[in-house]
């Protein structure tokens, strides 16, 4: 036996204890090694739910199983060994806040403490967690996987988790892009940091799958952004009162149109698509689910987490509400037929260069259910576990200032790239051969992070300075332009930047305009321009491809 594995050893059998005596649900620390890890995690889990959340050893085992299917699922999903650390009065702000406005109200008696569990890539023992060394110290923080609470409910069990997803995605999955935010936790009065995106499950009495959606939607921007300040649930109930024709409580769910009303009222200017809203085109093999699928890709490649409602084909039976947070990678076999629906110019039909949508080639995305366990990849026809559900709405909610919304910002960038003064066909002719297909990539980004990442990547000196001195808004729409076999390093040979705070109105036209890059030259206009023309043009010598933005998803693989 090695060093190693004797110290793990020691860690799990000290005094001679055997996996089935160990007090489970007592222990601060607990050490989960590959040997034997599903018996030692079974008697983890039931040790937690049958004495501490039911009090009883006299519960039927089919239930107590039931009501922990989904930590355990969890904690195997983690990478072994690991170190699980304890606190046992823990308050959870979500929970304690529906505790004292429903249960505390309730006859039978429903304890207000939380349990969270803490979670470390590596086995640790308590004098190495408390040790003052900043070695130590920096090396634990380091193995920090997340953390997950645990509330003494008989449903919604599973309450705030933040765990980062590149210890729970399998590697069959990768690669896979997903939004986070980073948050902080302080475990027994230490410091430490994950990347991660809020989950938890409906309670089924304060929270039904649209408000925890809300909930998790709403800490996630709290949490990155000075826009907006933390919620608790009842907050979202008191919302919702506004908006409803009966009682909130015991919550029955609510309705998409309500969702973001309350979205409204914490600071957002949200947008709601309805999937037999959108136009239908007879002559188009584009259906009304492709449209919308296009719309969620663009909203995610952004970067904006958006929430999704799923209805029961032909509406008969009830709809669930989850968040969508990220996506895989390309499909090979999607790429060949986007490259038959792509998009031609029709009134220069005989010698435009064929528009391929990139969100054409992804149907995996990475969702945030509370009927699933966190981070689950999945195909955009099977989001949900239950069959026949499919995308009903979409709410996104965008900033204040984000006046133009996914399918406008498409509209213009299609204009723009045929434009007789601004089009690719007038620019591009000496890289792109006649009637070549060309690749769109479209996204929002913030003016800052976009001037910072063209700084840091971009060759050309002068293509630099342009993208650093071009006045910007806070928010722009980028669509970036790629040949076929380049779209895959993420290679761009040009790139059109618009205005997020323009008006719709002035949709289909090159008001909205800001920068255009095409190989060697670009045009830039200033916020006092107002007609579709550049104020300055400026050609670059050695202007060769440059890098796709990266900086809005986390990228996850090996």
């Amino acid at each position: 036996m090695s060093d190693i594995e004797e110290q793990i050893h020691l860690a799990l059998y000290e005094n001679g204890e055997d996996i089935e005596s160990l007090e489970y649900d007592e222990d601060i620390f607990t050490v989960i090694l590959e040997e034997d890890y599903k018996e030692i995690i079974s008697n983890f889990c039931e040790a937690i739910f049958r004495n501490t959340l039911f009090g009883t050893t006299d519960i039927n085992s089919d239930v107590v199983n039931r009501y922990m299917h989904d930590l355990n699922a969890l904690l195997e999903c983690l990478p072994r060994p690991y170190t699980i650390v304890q606190e046992f009065y823990h308050i959870d702000p979500s929970y304690r806040d529906t505790y004292y406005t429903y249960f505390s109200n309730q006859h039978f008696q429903v304890k207000r403490y939380s349990r969270r569990l803490s979670f470390f890539t590596e086995v640790m023992s308590e004098q190495e967690f408390f040790m003052q060394d900043k070695v130590v110290e920096k090396r634990i923080a380091d193995r920090f996987m997340g953390a997950c609470v645990i509330n003494p409910l008989t449903t919604g069990t599973i309450g705030r988790t933040l765990i980062n997803p590149k210890y729970i995605l399998k590697s069959e999955t990768w690669p896979v892009y997903v939004r986070l935010s980073k948050f902080e936790l302080n475990i027994y009065g230490k410091k430490f940091n994950v990347n991660a995106f809020p989950y938890r499950m409906q309670d089924e009495e304060t929270m039904r799958c649209a408000e925890v959606s809300l909930l998790n939607l709403l800490e996630y921007y709290s949490n990155s952004y000075h826009d907006y300040r933390a919620i608790v649930p009842s907050e979202i109930l008191e919302n919702e009162k506004k908006h409803n024709h009966e009682r909130v409580l015991p919550s029955r769910g609510i309705s998409y149109p309500i969702l973001t009303k309350v979205l409204s009222e914490f600071g957002f200017s949200p947008r709601l698509y309805n999937l037999s809203s959108i136009d239908r085109y007879s002559l188009s093999q584009i259906t009304q689910e492709d449209e919308l699928k296009r719309c969620l890709h663009y909203y995610i490649e952004s970067g904006i987490p958006v929430a999704l409602n799923l209805l029961p084909v032909g509406n008969n039976g009830s709809g669930h509400s989850m968040i969508c947070i990220g996506h895989g990678g390309a499909n090979k076999d999607l790429v060949k037929k986007a490259r038959r629906n792509k998009w031609i110019s029709w009134e220069n039909k005989e010698h435009c260069h064929p528009i391929i949508n990139s969100a054409d080639f992804y149907d995996s995305y990475v969702v945030v259910d509370d009927n699933q366990p966190v981070y689950q990849v999945r195909p955009f026809s099977y989001l949900s576990l239950y069959p026949d559900m499919r995308v009903e709405n979409i709410a996104v909610p965008l900033y204040k200032r984000m006046f133009l919304d996914a399918f406008d910002a498409a509209a213009i960038v299609r204009s723009v790239l045929h434009h007789k003064q601004f089009g690719i066909d007038i620019w591009c002719d000496k890289l792109l051969n006649t009637g070549e297909d060309v690749v769109m990539r479209l996204f929002m980004a913030s003016s800052r992070s976009l001037k910072h990442f063209r700084s840091s990547t971009i060759e050309n000196v002068y293509a630099r300075e342009v993208y650093a001195i071009v006045p910007m808004p806070r928010f722009v729409w980028i669509c970036e332009l790629y040949r076929v076999g380049d779209y895959e390093q993420l290679k761009a040979f040009g790139e059109i930047v618009i205005d997020a705070t323009a008006a719709p109105g002035r949709g289909r036209s090159a008001c909205s305009l800001i920068l255009m890059h095409y190989p060697n030259v670009i045009g830039i206009r200033y916020p006092e321009q107002t007609e579709p023309e550049f104020d300055e043009m400026i050609e670059l010598d050695r202007d060769g491809l440059f890098d796709g933005y990266r900086r809005n998803l986390h990228r996850i693989t090996s």
